[in-house]
């Protein structure tokens, strides 16, 4: 039997505070914008992230993929992970692990957002 699919995203304990670092020092406007990029930038590099511990909740599905391009994405891109879990689940995992990503980069001095796309674009080219 399926599980059900979450209905609040979250992240790690640690992740939620080094995403709400990354908001404090400019590099999100809002928390949400920070999530979706972290999303997007594991999702690029083909990362396939463990599973964490110590969830901690933080906004609706629906508020963060209200026309379901995450969903599509994931399921598009990642069927046999959605086969062993649910979509929303790996959102959680895709966030933390671009959340952490982009925490190191901002430790060793700041967060380089053109040399990503570039490096993300060579990728895809």
């Amino acid at each position: 039997m399926m599980e059900p699919d979450l209905i609040n995203v979250g992240l790690s304990e640690s992740a939620n505070d080094k995403l709400n670092y990354l908001k404090e020092q400019g590099y999100f406007a809002r928390k949400i914008d920070g999530y979706r990029f972290a999303v997007s930038l594991a999702l690029a590099h083909g990362v396939i992230p463990p599973e964490f511990s110590k969830r901690v909740n933080y906004l609706n599905w629906g508020s963060l993929d209200p026309d379901q391009t995450f969903r599509l994405a994931i399921e598009a891109l990642m069927p046999d992970q959605v086969a062993e879990t649910t979509v929303y689940r790996l959102v959680e995992r895709l966030a933390d692990w671009g959340v952490n990503e982009l925490h190191a980069q901002a430790q060793r001095g700041d967060i380089d957002f053109e040399a990503i796309f570039e490096q993300l674009a060579q990728k895809a080219g």
